[in-house]
């Protein structure tokens, strides 16, 4: 027995209790249920990162294709808003993040070496697309924070979504955004703990999963029923441990 509580201890040290500390808080102390809920959080990690990968791509892929068409429209000419400027109110809405995209593809064309079979070839629309973070869709949406500013850029933000992105989510009736701003804007948080590995102790899991499916739905119920066969979500949260 006192070889386990000192492996576990060792274990304990090499995250560093700091780390741990929200595990063995779930625990009262206990380090053998700190190290299980550990694990645990783990593989909810892992399962919410496989529904998220997919959420995240369709959501980029959507308000993208409406963007392309707005902008089109706008300038008359058919130009990508990710290579070139767009049209305003787009350009103030994506500069930092637009450029920032931009900045890592041209890095990662720099990288590819000889043998990569797009060695040499011109950075693309769909190369930047790639490197657009999450946090860009979720800024490009009508804000319906509490506290958000009925301001120049929320008004453009509407004015975007009521031209170009409500088209992106044919399956759900949300006039004015909210809806999708909020389903968005959770799951925005969501991705960030899981891609920084912090505890999912507090989250709602049950609720983000629903999150996850009613955007995906609201964009393309193919996906949708497509994508229930991976979740895992549901069979990892009966299998919490507990004292």
């Amino acid at each position: 027995m006192a070889d386990r509580r000192q492996t576990r201890g060792a274990i304990i040290d090499s995250f560093h209790r700091s780390r741990l500390e929200p595990y063995l808080k779930a625990s009262a102390g206990d380090e053998k249920l700190a190290l299980s809920l550990y694990g645990w959080n783990l593989q909810l990690t892992s399962a919410f990162q496989e529904l998220l990968s997919v959420t995240e791509v369709v959501l980029r892929n959507a308000m993208d294709a409406e963007l392309q068409k707005w902008n089109s429209t706008e300038l008359k000419v058919d130009q990508s808003w990710l290579l070139e400027d767009p049209a305003a109110p787009l350009r103030s809405l994506s500069q930092g993040k637009r450029m920032e995209a931009l900045k890592q593809a041209n890095s990662a064309k720099k990288k590819r070496d000889a043998a990569h079979w797009r060695h040499g070839m011109d950075v693309t629309h769909d190369d930047v697309l790639a490197q657009v973070t999450f946090g860009l869709w979720k800024d490009l949406l009508p804000n319906h924070l509490n506290n958000a500013a009925d301001n120049r850029e929320n008004r453009n933000r509407q004015r975007m979504w009521k031209e170009a992105l409500v088209n992106a989510f044919p399956n759900v009736v949300d006039p004015d955004g909210e809806t999708t701003f909020w389903r968005v804007y959770r799951l925005h948080g969501l991705r960030n703990r899981v891609s920084h590995m912090e505890t999912l102790l507090e989250v709602d899991a049950a609720e983000r999963t629903r999150d996850v499916f009613n955007l995906v739905n609201s964009i393309s119920s193919p996906v949708h029923d497509w994508l229930t066969g991976f979740n895992r979500v549901p069979a990892v949260i009966k299998a919490r441990p507990s004292a």
